[in-house]
């Protein structure tokens, strides 16, 4: 019997991968499956053809994406469709859009009175997604579409510079938030107390207020947490009619108020901003994925002890962001959080579903009583009467204009100092991708000073080890070793022996290849000293001999370079009475240029 031969071809795939898009609905759903973000693009309705196709490329591209920049991407894709209603002729479908509609559209972002980075962030979402179509679907585009590259180049150039504190106003104002913590913290823990020493279980089967003595303040509070589940009620239900409750309303009148109350038992939005203020200079977060914060954002540390791990998402970013912070102060982040977490434990079951998970949770006292995650137009409210409130200042003696993401720029700025101006350090701090975001932080008057000081030590320390000590030190202690002006290299001083192939890569008896390289380094220091002007001024008409001898493609990629900069921009430094002096010194030998 013959044998039977296994069959590995496979079956085709019953769903088909072509075909026209049709559904103008994007779905995005969390680990669990449940619905997370849905995004309805029929609100483009006057070309559905091609909102169809910007939805499929929408939903595939940003499947990793946050939901964050979800969001951000579908919000500025409006702006493409209002190019389209503006475009003539009509585009119907992706199809019509050649290289240049694309062009068109640049030329239509141009024309608005929008910063470049508004406008390079409009084009670089339509971008995406028309990359994805031509990649993963040519048949929805032109098959000779062509993305015009770099639309929108130095994007940054224009950018302002990040507002950002200086030290003593950071100072004021993590002072400023020391003492609210202290005083909320305290009041807190005054009313933890207060509870503690009243008869709960008693007060909670009471139902006659007239029977309790509510000029006790514990007592007021028990009643507040056992018959209004910890929420202090409204003046409408206090003094509703028959029902016998305004003495509760006359006590609380007595004791304070209902805001004084309100701090004896869960978080207000005032007396949260503190405690943001504290955490996000320390943490150096971005304002949102400050105010975003989870519950269990703290964890130990899994290598050293002592120290604990702060994690938080930062929406345009899919890395998980972690500082660690020890707890060997008051103020440091852990014992932050978690007095914020004991003061809004108690809000956790009348917040909605999705909030549950959030660190800065508030109940609202006034209007509409909402209980949610802090919005962020209160935030940014209660930050501007946080500063009013301390009378803080800035340098001027204006008022502050403070805002949460000042802290981060002023944070990383101060850390930047510390970490000895290390660009590398401080965007690891930073958590950025780049070196170029992080110098977008801290590029500020302060640091550039700083960094020009560092270079300008680094260049006299030079300028001093070449030209040897002054006469006046001979006596000095000092151990710093001289350096020979003859051994020096090319940048206005000369190399020991170009031909001696010590270098790394190089061959004994060739010219080094980095011979005259020197003059291309920035941090290069060149006396002006006739001897060096003499030897500068050989080494230029060696360079010019020299394009006669050479390959020209060697000449230009080489030593065109060097000549250029030797007499666009060394030589010209030198005063002419130098120039006299020099043109009488006998020209020094130079090694042959090759």
């Amino acid at each position: 019997m013959a044998r039977r031969r296994k069959d590995y071809r496979l079956d085709p795939s019953p769903i088909s991968l072509a075909g026209e898009p049709t559904s103008l609905v994007v779905n995005f759903l969390d680990p669990n499956g449940r619905l997370e973000e849905s995004f309805d693009f029929s609100i483009y309705g006057t070309a559905p053809s091609v909102a169809a196709a910007i939805a499929l490329a929408f939903r595939n591209h940003h499947a990793g994406h946050s939901p964050a920049t979800r969001e951000g991407a579908f919000k500025t894709l409006r702006r493409w469709f209002a190019f389209l209603n503006d475009h003539t002729p009509a585009i119907t479908s992706m199809r019509e859009v050649d290289t240049a509609t694309l062009r068109a559209f640049i030329a239509w972002l141009d024309a608005k009175p929008w910063t470049k980075s508004s406008r390079h962030g409009s084009w670089s979402a339509m971008k995406q997604m028309v990359r994805w179509l031509k990649r993963n679907r040519p048949d929805l585009v032109a098959p000779d579409l062509e993305i015009p590259f770099n639309a929108f180049p130095r994007k940054n150039a224009e950018t302002r510079p990040r507002e950002a504190l200086s030290r003593s106003e950071m100072e004021a104002v993590l002072s400023a938030a020391r003492k609210d913590i202290e005083a909320i913290w305290s009041a807190f823990e005054t009313g933890k107390a207060l509870l503690s020493q009243v008869d709960r279980e008693a007060i909670a089967q009471e139902r006659d207020l007239s029977r309790l003595d509510l000029d006790d303040l514990g007592v007021v509070l028990a009643v507040i947490v056992e018959h209004y589940g910890g929420l202090v009620p409204p003046q409408n239900v206090t003094l509703e009619r028959g029902s016998g409750r305004w003495r509760l309303h006359h006590a609380s009148l007595k004791h304070g108020g209902n805001q004084k109350l309100t701090s004896y038992l869960h978080t207000l939005p005032e007396t949260l901003i503190p405690y943001m203020i504290a955490i996000g200079a320390q943490s150096y977060a971005n304002p949102e994925a400050l105010r975003e914060l989870q519950r269990g954002c703290m964890s130990n540390h899994l290598l050293l002890d002592g120290r604990e791990v702060m994690t938080w998402s930062k929406g345009r970013s899919n890395r998980v962001q972690r500082r660690s912070f020890l707890r060997d102060k008051s103020m440091s982040v852990p014992n932050l959080v978690d007095q914020v977490l004991e003061m809004t434990a108690s809000l956790i079951p009348y917040v909605p579903e999705q909030d549950r998970e959030r660190l800065f949770l508030v109940a609202s006292i006034n209007g509409t009583r909402a209980i949610k995650l802090i919005p962020d137009y209160l935030v940014s409210r209660h930050v501007r009467l946080f500063a009013q409130r301390h009378g803080l200042v800035d340098e001027n003696g204006a008022p502050l204009a403070l805002t949460l993401a000042a802290l981060r720029t002023t944070g990383l700025t101060l850390a930047h100092e510390a970490l000895g101006h290390d660009i590398l350090k401080t965007q690891i701090l930073a958590n950025h991708a780049t070196p170029d975001t992080t110098q977008r932080y801290i590029d500020r008057p302060i640091v550039r000073k700083a960094q020009e000081r560092i270079i300008g030590d680094l260049q006299l320390r030079f300028v001093q080890a070449v030209r040897g000590p002054d006469d006046d030190d001979d006596e000095s202690d000092d151990d710093t070793p001289t350096v020979q002006a003859e051994y020096a290299t090319a940048a206005g001083f000369i190399c020991k022996d170009p031909l001696a192939g010590i270098g790394e890569g190089q061959k004994s008896g060739r010219l080094c290849t980095a011979w005259l390289g020197c003059f291309t380094c920035p941090n290069a220091v060149i006396p002006l000293d006739p001897d060096v002007l003499t030897r500068l001024l050989s080494t230029r008409d060696a360079l010019v001999a020299a394009r006669q001898t050479l390959a020209s493609e060697r000449w230009r990629l080489l030593y065109a370079p060097k000549l250029e900069i030797l007499e666009h921009d060394i030589l010209p430094r030198f005063s002419p009475e130098l120039h006299m002096v020099a043109s009488m010194n006998a020209a020094p030998a130079l090694p042959v240029i090759e």
